[in-house]
């Protein structure tokens, strides 16, 4: 049976290939050019020619440039914060990955996703995996039914260290090669809104810092700023200041010196997709996360499949439009999830 893997060069990929291959399975690789000019990486190359897997290579830059980049400039410059990886994974990566299996007849696809899928009964729903460090179940709520069923995630069960062992075992090049800690365009040292601004020559709105309803400073774009930040604020108060507020409409940031004025405890979200196509019922408490690597927190939902309102139990701090909000149940099953819109 052919299994369709994506496939970019780093260890987590190329050890899921590998396993795969071991279970008996005929692999494809495939490979996303996401840069213009972007050429196939040396050990991607070295991987495939080693474990003899045809590699496929689609050439998504503009795709990418445009779904992602420049939606999510946009959003920066909209006063919000939205997180360009789960926006990636539903309006790039696994598009392109399924039509690729789709065009050579193939039904399973595989990522290296620190995932576990579990299927029965018709049915399919992600668990977080056994590394609760690396789990990235946040980024795939947008996933739905129908495409869960051609998926699979063979390193869910594996911590980060066990696969590295296993690339180092078979002479995989990418073994020691190092995690890639933040988005994939973005620039060491550069703010996420920095870099998509001068990438995509979309600007959020010059103007004021507000302090207790009084200009404070000016700043040079509201696409640099995201609620709670503290660092690279350049405002001198005594004591440390947090934004509090974006008005993206007349250029205004609205900080606040108290931790506890972050803090919220309802907010709405929109663009809400639930997994298994049901919406829990009203009183149901679930558990969600406002932002990849906050602690979840109890909540209740209230609305339908498309908009809603998420009273939570305790309040959590810095809730940011434009961030997903990731719900699961009460053994961690992943739920759905929608983006954050209003406080």
């Amino acid at each position: 049976m052919k299994v369709l893997v994506a496939m970019s060069g780093g260890v987590d990929s190329s050890v899921a290939a590998l396993l795969m291959q071991r279970a008996g399975y005929d692999v494809v690789g495939l490979n996303l050019l996401l840069s213009e000019g972007a050429e196939i990486d040396a050990s991607l190359k070295s991987c495939c020619q080693q474990l003899n897997i045809p590699l496929i290579v689609r050439d998504c830059a503009e795709a990418f440039h445009q779904r992602v980049l420049v939606a999510s400039a946009r959003e920066y410059a909209s006063g919000r914060t939205p997180n360009p990886c789960c926006d990636c994974n539903a309006v790039l990566k696994f598009r392109e990955l399924f039509a690729a299996a789709d065009e050579l007849g193939i039904e399973q696809v595989v990522t290296g996703h620190y995932v576990n899928l579990r299927k029965c009964d018709g049915h399919a729903e992600i668990i977080p995996a056994a590394d609760r460090n690396k789990d990235q179940s946040y980024f795939l709520y947008r996933l739905r039914q129908e495409e869960l069923q051609r998926c699979c995630f063979p390193l869910g069960t594996l911590c980060k260290d066990e696969v590295r062992d296993i690339a180092q075992k078979n002479g995989l090049i990418c073994a020691s090669r190092p995690d890639s800690q933040d988005a994939c365009f973005q620039i060491p040292g550069e703010c996420c809104g920095d870099t998509l601004s001068r990438l995509c020559r979309i600007c959020g709105k010059r103007g004021r810092f507000i302090y207790q309803g009084k200009s404070v400073g000016r700043h040079n774009g509201v696409h640099r700023y995201t609620i709670g930040q503290r660092q690279g604020l350049g405002v001198a108060l005594g004591v440390p200041a947090y934004v509090k507020k974006i008005d993206p409409a007349k250029g205004d940031i609205f900080l606040c010196t108290d931790p506890k004025e972050l803090l919220c405890d309802l907010f709405y979200i929109d663009n809400v997709v639930w997994q298994s196509g049901k919406v829990p019922d009203i009183g149901t408490l679930l558990q969600v996360k406002v932002r990849y690597r906050s602690r979840s927190a109890g909540c209740y939902y209230a609305g339908d499949a498309g908009f809603g309102v998420v009273d939570l139990n305790e309040p959590q701090r810095a809730v940011t439009p434009g961030q997903a909000a990731v719900f699961y149940d009460a053994d961690g099953v992943l739920l759905g999830g929608g983006v954050i819109s209003l406080l």
